[in-house]
């Protein structure tokens, strides 16, 4: 399957993915409530999956080619992760 960015993205773009029968990609970024996109992304994607066990959870995780590409492809300058990694490089 293809990953929808819906439930993690701001309205407005009239969906235009939706529209041209594709899986909304997260263009308008996330709405003023999300702190970061990816990781609200990922948690919906999560919140879906009816698995209890580690393995079959990394299982369905090893299906998605790229994580970081998926998640942040609009939001990778302003997440979580790369506030993380710019602490790191001020310390």
């Amino acid at each position: 399957g293809i990953i929808c960015m819906g439930p993690a993205t701001r309205a407005g773009c009239e969906a235009l993915c939706i529209n041209g029968n594709m899986p909304c990609t997260g263009c308008f970024g996330p709405t003023s409530k999300v702190l970061d996109q990816g990781a609200k992304a990922l948690s919906a994607v999560a919140s879906i999956l009816d698995y209890n066990e580690e393995e079959d959870i990394q299982q369905v995780m090893n299906k998605i080619a790229d994580p970081v590409g998926t998640f942040y492809r609009y939001g990778l300058p302003v997440s979580m992760l790369q506030r993380r990694n710019l602490a790191k490089t001020k310390s």
